[in-house]
């Protein structure tokens, strides 16, 4: 193969990217809400603390900071990083899990939390360069099939660091094989690998760090989790709700779902 000839990682990522996007639209999210805020607050939000602090030990993150997080969620680390910031504005599309933010963000006593309830293109159409300090986004970059404009969005909309966070290899494998066998044909790539390679075709070379955390849920949120999921590629069965539940039994402990995961953050300067 000659050089004219090769794929690009950005059209690599945009292919593996394009059907997860469309099935993980605004509605799925406001489905979601109530399931995925039952595992940040159970989690007792493990992982955004502990990216929190990698920012802040790094630099990129401090009391003066006014930062962006772009698919905020419910709060898994808007909260962290506001702890760490004079402000976060915080843009997510899905009304249902703004407002589980807010809910989030008063029950902790913070108040330096804007959200933006939009979607990011919108959002970054209306936003001049240079605006904050940190543009972070964790576990939702697959959202964006044109990986390049969203780094290069976070880059001018920053003036210091940009900061990139996802799931590291395939997830949990036993998690992938219950995927098989409930046949979902979800995407198995390493998401930071693609993002990196794409980062360094940008001429954007980044830092990494890993974050090992588990990811607890109650057994009632599993259950929603996983049936969700499935409601993405096709109707659910009763012998998909039979598979779940035995699966979720052989995972849960004192009626506790636990799943280890780790993640990599990428961050470059902007």
């Amino acid at each position: 193969m000659n050089e004219a000839d090769a794929v690009s990682w950005q059209d690599r990522w945009r292919i593996q990217m394009e059907d997860m996007a469309a099935r993980s639209d605004t509605q799925y999210w406001n489905r979601r809400a109530e399931d995925y805020n039952n595992f940040i607050v159970s989690s007792s939000f493990e992982y955004g603390e502990r990216m929190a602090e990698i920012l802040h030990s790094n630099t990129m993150l401090g009391a003066d900071s006014n930062v962006l997080e772009i698919a905020s969620g419910v709060g898994a680390v808007t909260l962290p990083l506001a702890r760490r910031a004079a402000r976060v504005t915080a843009v997510e599309p899905a009304q249902s899990m703004a407002d589980l933010l807010e809910e989030n963000a008063s029950a902790a006593n913070i108040n330096n939390v804007s959200p933006e309830v939009t979607d990011f293109a919108t959002f970054a159409a209306q936003t001049q360069d240079n605006a904050f300090d940190l543009a972070f986004l964790c576990h939702a970059a697959w959202q964006f099939p044109d990986a390049a404009w969203l780094i290069e969005e976070m880059s001018r909309l920053s003036s210091g660091h940009c900061c990139l966070a996802d799931t590291m290899g395939q997830g949990d494998p036993e998690n992938l094989a219950m995927q098989k066998k409930l046949g979902i044909n979800a995407p198995e790539v390493d998401r930071p690998f693609y993002l990196y390679n794409v980062l360094n075709e940008l001429g954007r070379p980044a830092s990494l760090s890993n974050v090992s955390y588990m990811m607890r849920r109650s057994e009632d949120s599993a259950r929603s989790m996983w049936t969700n999921l499935v409601s993405k590629y096709r109707t659910v069965s009763e012998q998909d709700t039979e598979m779940i539940n035995e699966h979720i039994a052989t995972r849960s402990t004192n009626g506790v779902y636990e799943v280890p995961a780790t993640m990599t953050m990428m961050w470059w300067k902007a």
